[in-house]
C-alpha cells in the first residue's frame, strides 16, 4: 500500500457489525476501513467466524446489526468486489480463458474486449500461454492462479480471498505467496485475506486483524489489529518478522 492510497476514499467501511444466525450472535462489534491497495489479513482460531466475516464484508451475508459499505464500481465494465475461494471452482467444460471470462459476461463488453480482459490477468499470474488449456491439465497451483486471474479480470475495488492457498502443498503455497506479493504492486484492488497460517498473514499483510472468543457464551470479537511495518520484499529475513508472528500466536492462544 502506498501513502497516496491512504488519502483516497475508502473502498470498504464496516461499522459495529455483528453477525450470527437466528438469535445467536457469533461475532460482534467489528469495525474496518479499507483503502485502495491495502491488504488486511484476518486470523483466529478455527470456528471463530473468519469466513463468516468475509461473507458479510462481501455482502453475501446480512449483518444482524451494524453496516457494511462498498462503494459501487467506478465503471459499468468493472465490479465493486470479487472473490477467490479455497478451491479454484473452475468449470471443466470451459478452457482456462473461458473460465476467466466468466465474470466478465455480465458486463458491457464486446467479445474481443472480454478476451483482452481475460488475457491480461492471466499474464499477471504467468498463465497467458495456458489460455487454451483445459482445467484438468493444470496443477493445483495453476488452477488456483486461474481463479485469481478470474477475480482480477473484473477489475474489483476489493478482492476477497478465503484461505486461497490452504489446499496446496508447502512449495506451491510459498511460490503463490511470493506471486501475490508481486501482484499487489500491479493492481489497485484492496485485499481482505482469510488464513489459518499466521506466518502467511504477517508475510503478506499491511494489517493483521485477530479475532478471538469473547468468553463463555459471548460472541467473538476483534481483539487486536496489528500493523506490519516491514517492506514486502524478503519480509521473512527481517528481525521483526518472527517476533510479530509469535505475538500473533500468543494473542490467538490467549482466547
Amino acid at each position: 500500500m502506498t501513502d497516496s492510497s491512504m488519502t483516497m476514499p475508502p473502498v470498504l467501511s464496516a461499522r459495529n457489525v455483528s453477525l450470527g444466525f437466528d438469535d445467536t450472535t457469533i461475532l460482534a462489534g467489528v469495525d474496518l476501513t479499507l483503502h485502495p491497495q491495502e491488504f488486511v489479513a484476518v486470523v483466529g482460531a478455527s470456528g471463530v467466524g473468519k469466513s463468516t466475516l468475509l461473507r458479510a464484508l462481501a455482502g453475501l451475508l446480512a449483518p444482524q446489526s451494524g453496516r457494511v459499505e462498498i462503494p459501487a464500481a467506478i465503471t459499468r465494465d468493472s465490479r465493486a468486489w470479487s472473490m477467490v475461494f479455497q478451491a479454484p471452482r473452475l468449470f471443466p467444460w470451459r478452457r482456462v480463458q473461458g473460465n476467466v471470462e466468466l465474470g466478465l459476461e455480465g458486463l458491457s463488453l464486446s467479445k474481443a474486449e472480454r478476451r483482452r480482459r481475460a488475457l491480461e490477468p492471466l499474464a499477471l499470474v504467468g498463465l497467458d500461454e495456458f489460455a487454451e488449456r483445459w482445467p484438468h491439465t493444470l496443477s493445483g497451483g495453476q488452477q488456483q492462479r486461474v481463479g485469481i486471474a478470474r477475480a482480477l479480470a473484473v477489475q474489483p475495488r476489493v478482492l476477497f480471498m478465503d484461505e486461497p492457498f490452504s489446499a496446496l502443498d508447502a512449495i506451491t503455497r510459498r511460490r503463490l505467496q511470493q506471486e501475490l506479493v508481486e501482484l499487489r504492486r500491479r493492481t489497485e484492488a484492496a485485499i481482505v485475506f482469510i488464513t489459518h497460517d499466521i506466518e502467511e498473514a504477517v508475510l503478506l499483510a499491511d494489517r493483521v486483524m485477530v479475532l478471538g472468543n469473547g468468553g463463555m457464551d459471548q460472541p467473538a470479537r476483534v481483539v487486536e489489529i496489528l500493523e506490519v511495518d516491514m517492506p514486502l520484499d524478503d519480509r521473512r529475513d527481517y528481525p521483526e518478522f518472527a517476533p510479530l508472528v509469535q505475538r500473533v500466536e500468543t494473542i490467538i492462544g490467549s482466547y
